[in-house]
């Protein structure tokens, strides 16, 4: 009996849970009202003109004063532009013996980058220019 009953209930409500379910859904914007951006707020009906005056002719419009027009946002402004700097000029590189060398590229602070070979060096500041040391005796060369 209970099962039977439970069968009964089941396939009534059944349908009725379907059809909640297939139903449009109702408009979020139901109980509110809808205001778009860059529109005019809604007006009350007591604030439109009454039809018993008659619309403005094309003189009265003209002798109206304008609507006062808002100026548009100010634009965002690109930054100024900085002059481009050149680089610094290169400081001439010294080998280990006072000889000029050409060709080198600093490659950070006291330390230049020889193409030719590949190799980097380490440099101290020397006068105008900066020097090579001299690697240590006995150590590897780098690479």
């Amino acid at each position: 009996m209970l099962r039977t009953t439970t069968v009964l209930l089941v396939a009534l409500l059944l349908p009725v849970t379907a059809r909640a379910q297939l139903q449009a859904p109702a408009s979020p914007t139901a109980t509110r009202p809808v205001s778009l951006p860059g529109s005019p707020p809604p007006t009350s009906p007591t604030a439109t003109r009454p039809s018993s005056v008659p619309p403005p002719t094309r003189d009265d419009a003209q002798r109206e004063d304008p609507q006062p027009r808002v100026p548009p946002p100010p634009r965002p402004t690109k930054p100024p532009v900085k002059p481009v700097t050149p680089p610094p000029p290169m400081r001439p590189i010294y080998d280990s013996k006072g000889q000029r060398i050409e060709g080198m590229r600093q490659a950070g602070p006291n330390r230049v980058f020889d193409p030719r070979t590949g190799r980097y060096h380490t440099t101290e500041p020397s006068g105008v220019g900066q020097r090579i040391v001299p690697p240590p005796a006995g150590a590897k060369p780098q690479r």
